[in-house]
């Protein structure tokens, strides 16, 4: 099964249940039988969406991306070494991901160019470039996906979340996402058109108030677990920060989510985003 149709075979249910937490890492490396494997398969789950969208844009070629994609999804499943370096201490699990799979693709020049020098050479066509010269926009490209499956992941859970409360942030966010110029009372019409029951304008403001609330508080909890950190705690809250300054995404209400989080004493958001 190619890379692509393993993903699409995915149950959206089953990837709004991961956890992107270390202890899954630690699980993998140090546990046994089927809890090091069902770890292993947690990890494989949550992160094979952004390795897809990395590979697709560092090495273009579809059925490059899905040899390469079946090397990663192995190394995940079956090999030791791929755990022995990953640490929180060490930094963030991002980099630690970026690092993998630039090796992987470090690894896929160099056999390739030993493959066809040969070739190449009485081709005259243009060899495989350094990988290190690519280094940059890899890491370009890879924030960019990390950003993209990040803010999706985070759309899940506030679908979820609707579907649980019966509230309706998420189809107001993507309304007003959609269409950013439009007034409190044409979004209260699309909105009571949309949904069958009516909204008024005031109303509208206040739930969209609160759905951005919520979104920078499932945001900012999901960023604080890829760090394994707490974002009520001073240090925690600052990492989390320049993590969103990184990836570009410290908006108004993501800075206002931190504020929350310095200001209460619970370990996580997350109760908080529940309520």
């Amino acid at each position: 099964m190619s890379a692509n149709s393993r993903v699409s075979a995915m149950k959206q249910s089953d990837l709004a249940q991961l956890s992107t937490h270390w202890s899954n890492i630690f699980r993998a490396r140090e546990g046994e039988g089927d809890a090091a494997m069902a770890a292993r398969n947690a990890l494989l789950l949550r992160y094979i969406e952004v390795v897809l969208r990395y590979l697709r844009a560092a090495l273009r070629d579809p059925g490059v991306v899905d040899q390469v994609c079946s090397n990663f999804a192995l190394r995940v499943l079956e090999s030791d070494r791929l755990y022995q370096n990953a640490d929180p201490e060490r930094g963030r699990f991002r980099d630690y991901l970026k690092a993998v799979l630039q090796h992987m693709i470090a690894d896929y020049y160099r056999q390739e160019s030993r493959e066809n020098k040969q070739c190449q050479r009485l081709s005259g066509e243009y060899e495989l470039p350094d990988p290190s010269s690519l280094s940059e926009e890899l890491d370009q490209d890879f924030v960019r996906c990390w950003r993209e499956e990040l803010i999706k992941w985070v759309w899940r859970q506030l679908d979820q979340r609707d579907q649980k409360t019966g509230q309706k942030y998420a189809v107001l966010l993507r309304l007003q996402a959609k269409k950013p110029e439009m007034r409190s009372t044409q979004l209260a019409e699309l909105l009571s058109q949309k949904l069958g029951k009516p909204f008024t304008a005031a109303g509208v403001r206040q739930l969209l108030h609160r759905a951005r609330e919520v979104f920078g508080d499932l945001l900012v909890a999901e960023v604080a677990r890829s760090l394994q950190v707490d974002p009520g705690d001073p240090d925690g809250n600052r990492r989390v920060e320049e993590e969103l300054i990184d990836l570009g995404l410290l908006f108004s209400y993501c800075k206002k989510a931190l504020e929350r989080c310095r200001a209460r004493d619970q370990k996580s958001p997350i109760s908080e985003v529940n309520r």
